[in-house]
């Protein structure tokens, strides 16, 4: 029997990493599998997940190792390859009750059979996996719950939808688990076809969690369609409901145009309904990846969302909240190659194509987004929010003028009546020209976005330092300042525009001390270090003035910045600013 591995970790890391494989014709020896061990660790903490894998599987073939097997399952669901994560999880003994482990430990190895199982229709299978998932010591406070939904679907998964609601009728949950209960009742109604139950259902959820619920409002109003075969009057209730909800969301818009071209549409075509308990499976397992990406546990979202894809990679959902969810733990090509999963049609490819755009943008790969933006503006029925985008990203790319006109056509898009939204787009607008060094045209704008909304502490401090840094209006400039520092007292940029006022006043202690403390909030921007060190050379404090100006510097500000700051290290501030 091959030695385990865990003996052999102690290996020099520098020949491990130098030293040839051995042909993979042959088990590898100890040493060479200690070697590919080494090699899919540092592999894996660099993000190269097919060389972690290859390693993973070379070192697997000396014999089994439990720990192996299990960094070898978690490099499998990052990278998508779902497959071998089935393969691996059958092969990982699971104890009768978990012990402690980082992340999901026993129960993700027991979700993982789970979703192998449910995605290739094995109930039996899938109960035996659900019952491992149960076991004492799985999955802390959310253990009850998802066994009762995991319980739930393996009933439905055999016929026996009747049984399945009777389960979760056994909950108690209160809060958020409740909400997971009725929407999954809402769910196998719908599978049982008991449409009236199903729409009232689907109806109290979105009444009772709002209106950017877009996926279970059109799910409401396709089970409501699908109950006016028996009675008409759901049909209103189907419309209704339908007009309902953000009126820009794009599966709703697409639901309503598809509804009003076509007046014998059924629920079945307008979609949203769970038809096979794979799909109720999978759209648990997306509300929990959801849920712990908003409270930012990225690692488990990921696997969540990975094994819905397992379970049913024919639901674009499932695609869209990987995605969603690898961009926010900065894994930007996986995500990039979720979302090339996502069907082309309508909504689909859309929201696929907003979410590319971003996570291009948030790569510096702003050529790449822009292209994809600029389609998306130039569609038909293209919106403010779509012209917004585009010029987010001209923006973020240095090209505020073109980004100016971008806002100008979105402004153009949105009701006459003006709101948050047009202060918003005023202060962008404005903002942009501004750094374009068009002040003329940037004035107004930013004006009126504090005239729409006054108490905005960003939309004031901007307009205030803008005049500031102008020496324009000096005393409305100091006015709108003070009035955002009221607003956000701890905000560290509007510190600082308060402490510079102080300092164009000639209040030059007062100026030190609201600088000092804009710098302890703001401790990696050049800005402020350089405010502060002209303030302490008007103060008299001259060493530590050119202690903090060599901080600017060191803190890579943009060029005209660093040759000012050049300039008042080796002559000081007067001469510096005389050649400015």
């Amino acid at each position: 029997m091959p030695q385990p591995l865990s003996i052999l970790r102690p290996l020099c890391l520098a020949g491990l990493l130098h030293a040839p494989l051995a042909a993979a014709t042959a088990p590898p020896s100890a040493y060479e599998a200690a070697q590919a061990y080494v090699q899919g660790r540092l592999a894996f903490a660099t993000d190269d997940l097919s060389i972690a894998s290859d390693r993973f599987g070379i070192a697997l073939q000396a014999g089994p190792d439990e720990e192996l097997q299990r960094r070898a399952l978690d490099v499998a669901i990052l990278s998508g390859d779902m497959k071998a994560a089935v393969k691996l999880a059958d092969r990982i003994a699971l104890p009768e009750r978990s012990e402690p482990r980082q992340g999901m430990g026993d129960s993700l190895v027991a979700l993982t059979r789970a979703a192998g199982a449910a995605a290739g229709r094995d109930w039996r299978s899938f109960d035996a996996a659900r019952q491992a998932f149960s076991a004492p010591g799985r999955t802390g406070e959310s253990a009850e719950l998802l066994s009762i939904l995991l319980e739930a679907w393996g009933k439905a998964g055999r016929g026996d939808v009747d049984a399945a609601l009777a389960t979760l009728e056994r909950s108690n949950e209160r809060g958020i688990s409740a909400s997971y209960i009725a929407e999954h009742r809402a769910h196998l109604l719908s599978l049982a076809r008991r449409w009236p139950e199903a729409a009232e259902g689907y109806s109290a959820i979105v009444a009772a969690e709002g209106a950017n619920v877009a996926r279970l409002r059109i799910a409401a109003a396709a089970a409501a369609l699908e109950a006016s075969k028996s009675d008409p009057n759901w049909r209103t209730r189907a419309i209704t409901l339908l007009g309902g909800g953000p009126a820009r969301d794009p599966m709703l818009m697409d639901a309503r145009a598809r509804m009003a071209a076509d007046p014998k549409l059924d629920g079945r075509r307008l979609g949203g309904l769970v038809s096979r308990p794979q799909e109720g499976i999978a759209l648990m397992l997306l509300r929990v990846s959801t849920d712990l990406a908003r409270e930012r546990a990225l690692s488990p979202a990921i696997s969540f969302a990975r094994l819905a894809t397992l379970v049913d990679p024919s639901m674009p959902d499932g695609w869209l909240v990987t995605a969603d969810t690898l961009a926010r733990a900065e894994r930007a090509e996986l995500a990039l190659a979720a979302l090339d999963q996502v069907p082309a049609a309508a909504p689909w490819g859309l929201l696929a194509d907003v979410r590319r755009a971003g996570i291009l943008t948030g790569e510096g790969r702003y050529d790449e987004a822009g292209v994809i933006a600029e389609r998306l503006a130039a569609r038909p029925d293209a919106g403010p929010e779509d012209w917004t985008r585009r010029a987010d990203i001209a923006r973020q790319a240095g090209r505020n003028a073109e980004a100016a006109g971008h806002y100008a056509r979105a402004l153009a898009l949105l009701p006459a009546e003006p709101g948050p939204v047009h202060a918003q787009i005023w202060f962008l607008r404005g903002s942009a020209n501004e750094v374009a060094g068009n002040w003329v045209e940037a004035e107004p704008d930013l004006r009126r976005a504090v005239a729409q909304d006054p108490d905005n502490a960003l939309y004031l401090n901007y307009l205030g330092y803008s005049l500031l840094d102008r020496r324009q209006k000096l005393p409305e400039a100091r006015e709108l300042i003070a009035r955002a520092y009221k607003a956000a007292p701890e905000n560290g940029a509007i510190i600082d525009s308060m402490g510079w006022a102080e300092f164009v006043s000639g209040n030059h202690q007062e100026a030190v001390r609201l600088l000092e403390k804009a710098r302890a909030a703001e401790p990696a921007d050049p800005t402020v270090a350089d405010h502060l060190g002209d303030a302490l050379w008007q103060a008299g404090r001259r060493f530590e003035a050119r202690h903090a100006w060599a901080s600017a510097a060191a803190l890579s500000p943009e060029p005209k910045l660093a040759k000012l700051l050049s300039h008042k290290l080796e002559f000081g501030l007067d001469v510096a600013l005389a050649g400015k």
